[in-house]
């Protein structure tokens, strides 16, 4: 018996670290059906701050071939990124994600790749505002755009097949 009780522990563990792995859209998701936010319609209005449980300013959306030194202009975080060159680095290299990024008070305090089609929850980030910025990549100069919101609260809707619309 005394034999299993690390082998409980480990389990445990596992599953704890593993339940606290979910990235921006199953957390979304998971507060819109917990938290019974839509109406006999279909329609809500969601707290992003309650749902992801951040505090932030603002929040941005870069689709996934934008060079990290233009996000790092128009986020104003120099040094944002794990690449050891910034001026031959993208924010991502996967067609079918953008990177979304929370920042409060000039820090960025949560990031996530968002992949279109992998979850229930379509954030309509083309209804935020555009942002441009400038950014060097690979000794080019070329004009970098984003999105910025600066909203907390969003509306939901129940889209076809238990998905959700999130504006």
């Amino acid at each position: 018996m005394n034999k299993l009780i690390p082998i409980y522990i480990l389990v445990i563990g596992t599953i704890l670290l593993c339940g606290c792995t979910c990235h921006f859209p199953e957390k979304v998701e998971r507060y819109i059906s917990r938290h019974d936010i839509l109406d006999d319609k279909g329609n809500g209005e969601l707290d992003l701050r309650k749902a992801l449980d951040i505090d932030y300013d603002t929040m941005y959306v870069f689709c996934s071939f934008t060079p990290l030194n233009g996000v790092q202009n128009i986020i104003g975080i120099k040094d944002y990124g794990d690449s050891e060159d910034p001026y031959t680095a993208l924010i991502a290299s996967d067609s079918g994600m953008c990177r979304i990024i929370f920042i409060k008070n000039n820090s960025v305090v949560y990031e996530d790749d968002y992949y279109y089609y992998k979850y229930r929850l379509s954030l309509q980030f083309e209804t935020f505002r555009k942002i441009k910025g400038n950014g060097i990549f690979d000794g080019q100069s070329i004009s970098v755009y984003g999105y910025i919101s600066t909203k907390h609260h969003f509306t939901v809707s129940r889209g076809s097949d238990d998905e959700y619309i999130m504006k």
